[in-house]
């Protein structure tokens, strides 16, 4: 009789430890590394890239049927990100700029993302990304719908009087964690 019993509670232990979290999810994708150019949107050429999409880290042109999370635009001497909202696009991201230098941020942060309102942004800048991607969609958990990023912005080039034939431009680097819901930016695939 006592050998059932531990039998029977071993069976209970080792069932209840495969359920002790079934909300828990593994990433299955390494962090992506993605550095290109975007132009600025006003008076950008149809076909050149405005806008950064994270979900499948590329530079791309801000139009109705496209997917992005962040818009560039260079007015004058100053350059801007816009989240989707601020353009009037139906797109859904948000940003914030980062207190520490790009390789010093290992993780996003979940909260105080601006969804609606230009920011101000110069070489050396880092803009975090939390978006709600169409590929997170289906997941249970409200906090699994995002994706992250980080954009450090390495230089921008204003001047068309010293190079009229060369458009307004932003170079950036970028790294996401294409995986729903997970906020690490370090090397492989994330834990947490």
């Amino acid at each position: 009789m006592k050998v059932r019993f531990l039998v029977l509670f071993v069976g209970v232990g080792a069932g209840a430890a495969a359920c002790a979290n079934p909300l828990s999810t593994k990433a299955t994708l390494a962090t992506i590394d993605d550095t290109a150019a975007v132009f600025a949107l006003t008076g950008a050429p149809e076909s050149a890239p405005t806008a950064i999409n994270i979900t499948f880290p590329r530079a791309v042109i801000t139009t109705p049927s496209e997917q992005y999370d962040v818009v560039f635009d260079i007015r004058h001497d100053s350059a801007f990100a816009y989240p989707p909202h601020a353009i009037g696009a139906t797109l859904t991201a948000g940003l914030q700029l980062a207190t520490q230098p790009y390789d010093a941020i290992t993780q996003a942060p979940t909260t105080g993302y601006n969804d609606t309102l230009p920011m101000f942004i110069k070489p050396g800048d880092v803009l975090l990304v939390q978006s709600t991607s169409a590929q997170c969609a289906t997941q249970s958990v409200a906090a699994r719908t995002f994706l992250y990023a980080k954009v450090v912005i390495d230089s921008i080039f204003y001047d068309g009087a010293t190079a009229p034939h060369t458009p307004r431009t932003i170079w950036y680097r970028m790294r996401n964690d294409p995986n729903c819901g997970f906020i690490s930016f370090l090397d492989g695939i994330p834990t947490f």
